[in-house]
């Protein structure tokens, strides 16, 4: 799955984020963002199994709960920053976009768990709700970074989907599919990587963002 194509668009618009796209990867590559995807997958996986093991022998106290998903957050956010470095999510100005739109993937899960914990959870919906807003997420990511993206969007769909069939099983369906998906990026990434020694990325320069502005007020002068 590359992140970037390998023809250089015309449209000025479009080069300037295809060179965001590009320094993007250079930096995931570089830093071995794969390997922390990877890891970080394993770690959500142990959290829903967990979670499946709890609410399969009757455990609803909210508390178990939540104290697992901090866990689990502290714990990924330990583990990037380990491995890619304290200042991953600003190393490139596409770093800090993806950062904050899977943040607000973080937020507003928290919000539809609160709600259903309000209303009550005669129907545990928050559940399936999580599933749309990674559709949400992965199709934002598509549309920023690479249309491979909306492979993981679709596979989120219809895990929602699964999650309602089988409502016994919702935290170890979504806990699976989210490794699933983790997986299959990191790897991509490490694959990649290790071609990439035999063959170095061409980079853009830093500040990729006011030179494209100063060509767009370029042709407009």
């Amino acid at each position: 799955m590359p992140m970037i194509a390998s023809k250089r668009p015309a449209n000025t618009l479009s080069r300037w984020k295809s060179d965001l796209v590009a320094d993007l990867e250079r930096v995931a590559l570089r830093d071995r963002w794969g390997l922390a995807l990877m890891i970080i997958g394993w770690i959500h996986l142990a959290v829903f199994v967990t979670c499946h093991v709890l609410y399969t022998i009757g455990d609803r106290r909210n508390i178990h709960y939540l104290g697992l998903w901090g866990l689990e957050l502290v714990t990924n956010l330990w583990v990037i920053r380990r491995v890619a470095g304290p200042g991953w999510f600003r190393a490139t100005p596409l770093a800090e976009i993806l950062t904050r739109v899977w943040a607000t993937f973080l937020i507003l899960s928290f919000n539809v768990t609160s709600l259903n914990l309000l209303t009550g959870f005669s129907i545990e919906w928050f559940k399936a709700v999580w599933a749309t807003l990674s559709t949400f997420g992965f199709a934002t990511t598509a549309y920023l970074v690479n249309p491979w993206y909306f492979v993981p969007a679709v596979q989120m769909y219809f895990t929602g989907l699964l999650m309602v069939v089988l409502p016994m099983w919702q935290y170890l369906i979504y806990g699976v599919s989210w490794w699933a998906t983790f997986q299959g990026i990191g790897l991509t990434l490490e694959r990649k990587r290790r071609k990439s020694r035999h063959q170095p990325i061409k980079f853009e320069p830093a500040c990729l963002e006011y030179r494209a502005i100063d060509e767009v007020l370029a042709e407009h002068r």
